[in-house]
């Protein structure tokens, strides 16, 4: 009982808000999106293209819907790794939560977003193949400056869902790099991260299965660098999951609902 008082007077005098709809959050569960939102992000469904993971057009036909390589990745050479699984679209709360997350210290959202990432791989993976969960690592420099990695959040909180699969964090930056999402030009961000990573030299990956685990895949430079280094390494396979991916054609999915005046209806009722 005093745990529902506690809560009722943060809610009526200390209040917090939804931050894609500014609505009022009546609980703590979350603490930065209201559950609406969080529940209209966009989860990606099959067909996928089996590179870039990004969801495509049913193919025209009878039987099941299967998945297969877009036009873009067939008309691309192929890149190191060997797939792209991505849970939900980069937008919305997705992309405010990766935000706050990287940028903004807000570490107990890699449990949020490893909940959708786990619900995803469960029913669209084979969980059971991967011997080692690798994340993409972040600099010395820039790790001390945040003071965690988001990717080791996220692979941590994952790593119960794959029986065979060891954390393994022997891949690590070895020069510094802007942050990508500053980059703009596409050849440019591939640019920027060439040569950036390595597999320590003690570490063996010969003969293994690696998932490398990241929060979003953009342009596919650094996974492609990250996938080079383990394959150099001797992985036979790398294959990524990250949380989201950013899909270009949005018209036909549903849109998350905006309460724009919620905040302040909610400050004049408090004052009444």
């Amino acid at each position: 009982m005093p745990e529902a008082w506690t809560l009722t007077f943060n809610n009526l005098f200390f209040p917090i808000f939804c931050r894609q709809c500014q609505y009022p959050l009546l609980t703590q569960e979350n603490g930065y999106f209201c559950p609406e939102c969080w529940a209209l992000s966009t989860r990606l469904e099959p067909p996928f293209c089996t590179v870039c993971g990004r969801p495509q057009a049913a193919r025209l036909g009878f039987g099941a819907v299967e998945n297969f390589p877009c036009p873009a990745c067939r008309a691309a050479p192929a890149p190191p790794y060997r797939r792209v699984f991505g849970a939900v679209a980069y937008e919305g709360a997705i992309a405010e939560a990766i935000k706050l997350l990287k940028f903004h210290d807000r570490g107990r959202i890699a449990h949020l977003l490893a909940e959708i990432m786990a619900a995803f791989a469960e029913r669209e993976m084979n969980c059971g193949q991967y011997d080692d969960l690798v994340p993409v690592p972040l600099h010395r420099v820039r790790r001390r400056a945040r003071g965690f990695n988001q990717a080791q959040l996220l692979a941590k909180e994952l790593l119960p869902l794959f029986p065979r699969a060891r954390l393994n964090q022997s891949l690590s930056r070895i020069r510094p790099t802007r942050t990508q999402s500053t980059i703009k030009d596409h050849k440019e961000r591939l640019q920027n991260v060439v040569g950036a990573f390595a597999v320590d030299r003690e570490e063996n990956f010969d003969g293994r299965t690696v998932l490398l685990i990241d929060d979003v895949v953009t342009s596919g430079g650094t996974v492609s660098e990250c996938a080079h280094a383990l394959l150099r390494a001797g992985a036979v396979h790398v294959d990524v999951l990250v949380a989201a991916l950013p899909i270009e054609d949005s018209e036909s999915r549903p849109k998350q609902g905006r309460r724009e005046d919620a905040r302040s209806i909610w400050s004049r009722f408090v004052t009444r």
